[in-house]
């Protein structure tokens, strides 16, 4: 469903934006345009970023992640 009437982006794109780590309205203006015209989809924006809040699916900041993702490698005896 579009959300942002004035620069067509629909749910889809927000969530995903939303992923990759949009967490405010702010953020999501930023990364696709959205709320950035008429700013009448910023209930709805609002609404989405709660939503991910509470199933978790809100990627932690980088340095948190890039901590997560730095391989660790085991000692090997021979």
């Amino acid at each position: 469903m579009i959300v942002c009437l004035c620069r067509a982006v629909s749910d889809r794109t927000i969530r995903a934006r939303i992923a990759e780590g949009a967490r405010t309205v702010e953020e999501l203006g930023d990364a696709c345009g959205a709320g950035t015209g008429c700013g009448g989809c910023h209930d709805q924006m609002t609404q989405l970023l709660g939503e991910a809040r509470q199933t978790n699916t809100v990627r932690p900041a980088c340095r948190e992640s890039c901590a997560m993702a730095t391989p660790r490698v085991a000692s090997v005896a021979l």
